[in-house]
């Protein structure tokens, strides 16, 4: 274990720091969607399906500004990026706070806040931790991701508690200003791209690891679709079921606004506990292996939330799901790097991202539609349990042998 730490520069673990920061308030802010259902449902009388279309929106507002966020870090630098997404995060946070009608929430919050935090997510951070991280680049990959677990333990909650004194419109504009007053400038003033003096060798590096794959190559391989189907199912039900749906599920069948989202703070607690065990155990075991138990459990724990209708079974379950929600974060990532070539793993992270939040908007949707139509989201939650079991299968399937780099010219 020390041997691992020996090829760190020292100041590599505040870099990981700083992207956990930087994806806990983006993440965080962009989980808030939920505590929005109601507020505009009383006041503006939209419907569910109509809120939930928000949420949709910017989902896919997100993942289509995930490979060009990987891109922009590749060129820019993580810095450059991070700092101007959480400063358009803040921007959008305090116009939330002016929203009058429902395309004003589509363009506001569905797709500058939620699109803004393309910037501030596992892309831009796979970048920084690759740039800064030799050894226990999963573990390094699992602690960035936590970021966006403890975002949600600490934001929703406090967001919620927030609006119960000064209302939804306000509780918005304090946090946009409180992002661009304090997260803005440390994110600014610490972060750095490179360690000293190694921007030339990462060049060098990059070269000698030959060209990336033409999307022409990776669309042949089987292990692609792979982790981009099962990645779309990720999305479908975790940012499509969890973010949007479950405050309002817990106060459909009457649990309150604040305990609801502490059950969900609590989720981003052991969010935290199942991402870094992910990390740490998929090095070991096998990326494929541990990413198949992880969608095979939470198929489990979504058969069991239509029969929770009590702040204890709420509770217990946030305890379960937390522990295979981003969890299939850290093994996705070391499979898009490990089986297509540290040149092409940006791209497939970004791509494998965009299919993410494909499902995410699909299924942000699709919940809040079938909600509308059956009267509840128990329907909603046996399919996504059925989806998440061939979420597994597709995990398994996968074959953990690398593709060798293309050291050819390409050709179109």
């Amino acid at each position: 274990m020390g041997n691992a730490r020996e090829g760190e520069p020292p100041y590599a673990w505040v870099v990981v720091g700083l992207a956990f920061f930087a994806l806990a308030v983006g993440m965080g802010l962009r989980s808030t969607i939920g505590l929005l259902v109601h507020p505009w449902e009383g006041e503006f009388g939209w419907d569910r399906a109509a809120v939930s279309l928000t949420a949709s929106l910017g989902l896919l507002a997100y993942g289509l500004a995930q490979p060009l966020a990987g891109r922009w870090a590749d060129r820019y630098g993580p810095r450059a990026v991070f700092t101007g997404s959480l400063a358009l995060l803040g921007a959008a946070a305090i116009a939330v706070g002016y929203i009058q009608s429902l395309w004003q929430a589509y363009l506001v919050f569905g797709l500058a806040l939620t699109g803004a935090v393309a910037g501030v997510s596992n892309v831009t951070g796979a970048v920084a931790v690759a740039r800064w991280i030799k050894h226990r680049r999963a573990l390094a990959v699992g602690i960035v991701m936590a970021g966006a677990a403890a975002g949600q333990l600490a934001l929703v909650p406090g967001v919620a508690a927030l609006m119960q004194v000064t209302g939804w419109r306000a509780a918005f504009g304090w946090s946009g200003a409180a992002v661009l007053a304090i997260a803005v400038p440390i994110v600014f003033l610490f972060l750095r791209d490179d360690p000293p003096g190694s921007a030339e060798a990462r060049v060098a590096r990059d070269r000698a690891a030959g060209r990336p794959q033409p999307l022409s190559s990776l669309a042949r391989q089987r292990n692609f679709w792979w982790l981009m189907g099962s990645f779309w199912v990720c999305g479908v039900t975790t940012a499509g079921l969890i973010d949007p749906h479950l405050i309002p599920y817990a106060e459909d069948v009457h649990i309150d606004t604040v305990t609801a989202a502490t059950a969900f703070g609590v989720l981003g607690v052991f969010n935290v506990l199942g991402t870094l065990s992910a990390g740490a155990v998929s090095d070991r075991w096998g990326h494929k292996w541990v990413l198949g138990w992880v969608y095979a459990g939470r198929a489990v724990t979504l058969i069991a939330l239509p029969f929770v209708r009590e702040p204890i079974l709420l509770f217990a379950f946030a305890v379960a799901f937390g522990l295979v929600d981003f969890a299939t974060v850290p093994p996705t990532t070391a499979l898009s790097t490990t089986l297509f070539g540290r040149r092409s793993g940006g791209t497939v992270i970004g791509l494998v991202s965009l299919s993410h939040q494909i499902g995410s908007a699909m299924g942000s949707y699709a919940g809040g539609l079938v909600h509308d139509l059956a009267g509840g989201y128990a329907l909603f939650f046996l399919a996504a349990a059925v989806l998440c079991v061939a979420a597994a299968a597709m995990s398994w399937a996968i074959r953990e042998e690398p593709v060798p780099p293309l050291t050819a010219p390409l050709t179109a």
